[in-house]
């Protein structure tokens, strides 16, 4: 799972504001073809590219699952979700930010307010989310949308797996996308 940030130019940023040295980009197919999901490097060969299977405006919510206890990283934000081969992609769409926070959807930002302003008003930066088929765990419905739970690395200690509950909603909306989202366990 990623969480973190998209620029313009499509590069990745996890929470603090570093760069994960990969793109992520929407690519609009010809006409009768799907779109597809591809993730490459920003520098040097490497690719990945996945067709999408659906897609949905959503409302996407993020935090840790600390001991049963959720501890918030990613306000609810509106955004469009896309349901690729491999998992699920959230863009965040905000209709405005607020010029004094532009990072008001991420509950806490360990990165100078100058470095956040930029990545948002100059990069015209948003949020991102990428939940990859093998890391999610039980997807499970929760008040009016559904909850993925996903095992992935920690941002802080990358070599270390934690939990984490992603709440997409409106259930009407999102139900369909995550249709065998959770991989099936082996016989």
């Amino acid at each position: 799972m990623i969480l973190g940030y998209v620029d313009s130019e499509d590069r990745m940023y996890d929470l603090n504001f570093a760069t994960l040295r990969l793109r992520v980009r929407v690519e609009q197919p010809a006409p009768k073809e799907r779109a597809r999901v591809t993730f490459s490097q920003v520098a040097g060969a490497g690719a990945a590219s996945y067709r999408v299977l659906d897609e949905s405006d959503a409302t996407a919510e993020a935090s840790m699952d600390h001991d049963g206890k959720r501890v918030p990283l990613l306000r609810p934000v509106e955004g469009h979700l896309y349901r690729h081969e491999a998992g699920l992609l959230f863009f965040a769409e905000p209709p405005q930010r607020d010029p004094e926070d532009p990072g008001f959807y991420l509950v806490k930002l360990r990165a100078m307010p100058s470095a956040v302003r930029f990545l948002f008003e100059a990069q015209q930066g948003r949020e991102m989310i990428s939940i990859a088929r093998d890391e999610s765990l039980l997807v499970e419905d929760e008040a009016d949308g559904r909850t993925v739970y996903v095992s992935a690395a920690s941002v802080a200690l990358p070599k270390e797996k934690i939990a984490y509950a992603i709440q997409l909603r409106p259930a009407a909306r999102v139900k369909r996308l995550m249709t065998d989202l959770v991989p099936s366990a082996p016989p």
